[in-house]
């Protein structure tokens, strides 16, 4: 399966590769965490095991995002929770790949951007989506999820730090609704792993998954840092998307799609593959978004983070070329 991220090399990260091919906070990794993570390095955590009991965490999470601890789940990244959830579920495409589902529908593609709305009983989607950062909105899962034999999950790894609002706070109400997250994103930590649920199925959920599926170093980061900062540094993430957002909008000579994501999606007038492979000489990478499906050939998704005016630069002038 094709993801975004540009290949490791002898072992090692490509340190030479601007990769805007990866959606991150475009704030990076906030102080507090990196202190933590040093600490935890400095009294060396990785010589214990983790805890079974995963209280800590769970009270910082329900601090952060104002709900019962008994509705969290813990798991090695969100992509453990998508992998065990099975495939008994209609996706709406394009989508998130890595999704098993039984059956699919189309989004409504109208001009410059990408409609998603919800149909048949369980449905599993990103909100915002990936790739397209379209948006449902809250309204609008409130109506699918008061129909009790209908069943959502709400992949919302990217809600944090877009323009739009989150469904957590109709979790408590409606069982059939489980919320998925991860502070992969949010806080640009993809190399340590941390996604949890949030929503009544929760505890099904935790049953099919190890024991240890948390490692002592984000055990330790999560566990110790302060939700009033971790709120903080969300609120100023969401400024921080909607700036570049509005920087960006007057430079691009091709087609870009509306946007609530820290990244937006882009259609060339020449296949992908070929911007890209012109994009790398200059140390510049960007996601094909060919393999969605729903998408075409000319389609990429760019994150935005600093030096996306540079890389729009350039895609202009290959484009025009």
């Amino acid at each position: 399966m094709k993801h975004g991220g540009y290949p490791w090399v002898k072992g090692k990260p490509p340190m030479n590769i601007n990769d805007f091919s990866v959606n991150l906070n475009p704030l990076g990794t906030p102080k507090f965490i990196e202190e933590l993570i040093e600490d935890a390095i400095k009294i060396k955590v990785y010589k214990y095991y983790p805890p079974e009991n995963l209280k800590d965490i769970k009270t910082i999470i329900a601090e952060i995002y104002n709900v019962e601890e008994d509705l969290i789940g813990v798991f090695n990244g969100a992509s453990e929770i998508i992998n065990i959830l099975g495939d008994n579920f209609t996706v709406p495409q394009p989508n998130y790949s890595e999704y098993k589902f039984s059956e699919f529908y189309y989004a409504e593609e109208l001009g410059d951007e990408f409609k998603f709305t919800l149909k048949g009983r369980r449905v599993l989607t990103s909100n915002p989506n990936n790739p397209t950062g379209s948006l449902i909105s809250l309204a609008e899962i409130e109506e699918f999820v008061k129909d009790d034999k209908n069943e959502l999950i709400l992949d919302e790894s990217f809600i944090d730090i877009s323009n739009g609002e989150s469904a957590v706070k109709l979790v408590n109400e409606y069982k059939n609704l489980t919320v998925i997250n991860s502070f992969t994103k949010s806080l640009s930590i993809p190399g340590l792993r941390f996604g949890f649920s949030i929503g009544h199925k929760s505890r099904e959920l935790e049953k099919l998954a190890p024991i240890w599926r948390i490692n002592s170093i984000i055990y330790y980061v999560i566990s110790n840092m302060n939700p009033k900062e971790v709120k903080e540094f969300f609120k100023l993430s969401k400024y921080k998307v909607s700036e570049l957002q509005d920087r960006i909008k007057n430079l691009v000579k091709f087609k870009i799609y509306k946007s609530y994501a820290p990244y937006f999606l882009a259609e060339f007038n020449l296949p992908t593959y070929i911007v890209n492979s012109k994009l790398i000489k200059m140390g510049y990478y960007i996601r094909d978004a060919s393999n969605f499906i729903g998408l075409r050939s000319t389609h990429a998704r760019i994150a935005l983070k600093e030096g996306v005016e540079k890389l729009i630069s350039l895609i202009n002038d290959i484009v025009s070329s």
